[in-house]
């Protein structure tokens, strides 16, 4: 028997993939008991469970999400390094207020490559070397050692002279190492246009950044604590209104908003955080068992975040932090996501002889 299909051929090539069928309703589940001698086969069902999720978990996709992680990543870890530039040997050298065996005896548990090296001269070539290092990391050329480089010179840096860095650097610096220890050369990168070592990547180096961002928002949640945060609802405005972040001096008008705009945004702002490391934990479910009864909570929280870290660098001296919370929440997007927007801002090719 023979069946015949009718259709416009409008796709762009051919796709093979494992056929899913998708029924709206909602299953039903039926209740019942079990004899004794059927534990044991429920027991072993439940191990076959458990080994079917280690499997999804292990999963390979394909690696566009973590080649623009990576991109973006490493460029605002590379401006973060052009900012020293005009004073490497201040920071850095024996020219240093703090140098010699002071410098050591000073941070006794840091490791850096300017204990070892002191002249100014080296460590400029150092650096040169360094910013060189991100460059090829950034687009993906010879990724495993440039990466390896770029990681030892910022911990040399942050070795070196911790006092200069603040806690968004500490995060730059953690995602530096998460991203380092992934394969992040694979997608979007020169190694894999000309040196063929693209590929697919494991899910969970989408999912280690996750973690970190959830993280670092439950962490923060859990530190504030006290009434401007739980019963007066008054810390946004305070942080607003301090002379030492603060871009403008606006304080007649969060004044006026505290009580009906920045007492519930303060809540708000807290509920967030601290049910972000959830909302992570529920997204991996979604992905992985794709339960129809769990909806897709991304644009919800994802939106509010943007919104929230631009309000914060428009507001606040913050620098670094807002673009590299902004970039880590790429690792919330599939592979697929990434390329239909990347396709969406793809230029058109140019051709001999076009206009």
């Amino acid at each position: 028997m023979s069946k015949v299909l009718d259709g416009i051929g409008a796709s762009e090539g051919i796709g093979a993939g494992r056929v899913h069928i998708l029924n709206w309703g909602v299953p039903e589940v039926p209740h019942r008991s079990i004899d004794s001698d059927e534990v044991e086969g429920e027991v072993e069902h439940l191990r076959e469970v458990f080994e079917w999720a280690k499997k999804r978990l292990l999963d390979l996709e394909d690696s566009t999400t973590l080649g623009l992680l990576r991109v973006l990543l490493v460029s605002i870890a590379t401006l973060s390094l052009l900012a020293h530039v005009g004073a490497l040997a201040e920071y850095f050298s024996n020219e240093s207020a703090l140098n010699g065996r002071f410098a050591r005896e000073a941070f006794p548990d840091r490791l850096s490559l300017f204990f070892l090296i002191e002249s100014p001269w080296w460590v400029r070539a150092i650096f040169v070397l360094g910013f060189v290092a991100h460059l090829f990391w950034l687009v993906g050329l010879y990724t495993r050692p440039a990466s390896v480089a770029v990681v030892i010179l910022w911990a040399s840096m942050m070795g070196r002279n911790p006092l200069l860095y603040s806690m968004p650097d500490q995060l730059q610096m953690t995602l530096i190492v998460l991203l380092f220890i992934t394969p992040s050369g694979r997608g979007l990168s020169l190694d894999a246009r000309l040196r063929h070592r693209g590929g697919r990547v494991p899910v969970w180096c989408r999912r280690l950044i996750q973690l970190q961002i959830g993280m670092v928002y439950l962490s923060t949640g859990l530190t504030k604590v006290g009434p401007t945060w739980w019963g007066e609802g008054s810390a946004l405005y305070y942080t607003l209104v301090s002379p030492n972040n603060r871009h403008f001096d606006l304080t007649e008008l969060w004044a006026l908003l505290q009580p009906w705009f920045l007492r519930p945004l303060t809540w708000t702002v807290l509920a967030f955080e601290l049910s972000f490391a959830g909302f992570a934990l529920l997204n991996w479910i979604r992905e992985t068992v794709r339960p129809r009864w769990l909806p897709d909570l991304r644009p919800g929280y994802l939106g509010f975040g943007i919104v929230m870290h631009l309000g914060i660098q428009a507001m606040l001296y913050v620098v670094w932090f807002t673009p590299l919370m902004l970039a880590a929440y790429v690792s919330f997007l599939t592979p697929g996501e990434v390329r239909a927007q990347l396709a969406r801002i793809r230029l058109p090719r140019w051709r001999p002889g076009a206009k």
